[in-house]
């Protein structure tokens, strides 16, 4: 999995912004019924024994091992208009987006990528 500098410096600012930033940020990906993949950001305080914990310019992110192989060619960005959106994004070369956008969550939207609107992540 790639994080952008912009995705980092942008998780930086909502995490200080939130009072978070003694958290980390789980990117969990699964199995759609569709056939793609559903992704989800949420933060948290604590590891889990399966997690996988990369530390990119200061931030953790986290991911458990049913997500990993979901994730490897994956890319967390953030853009300034995501279906006229600010938010974070997600995409995979290697599967197709499932799911709805739900507003100032974390929720994926159609066309490969997943979009974190109201500069917050929270997870559905």
């Amino acid at each position: 999995m790639e994080v952008t500098t912009l995705a980092i410096e942008k998780l930086k600012e909502v995490m200080q912004e939130q009072g978070e930033t003694d958290s980390s940020l789980r990117v969990i990906a699964m199995p759609a019924e569709s056939g793609g993949v559903q992704y989800m950001l949420t933060m948290e305080k604590e590891t889990q024994a399966d997690d996988t914990v990369m530390n990119l310019d200061g931030v953790n992110l986290l991911m458990d091992a049913d997500s990993i192989p979901f994730l490897e060619e994956a890319t967390i960005d953030f853009v300034e208009n995501f279906g006229g959106q600010v938010g974070f994004v997600i995409n995979n070369p290697m599967f197709a987006s499932a799911g709805g956008c739900g507003s100032g969550g974390c929720g994926c939207g159609d066309g490969g990528g997943c979009g974190c609107g109201g500069g917050g992540c929270g997870g559905h």
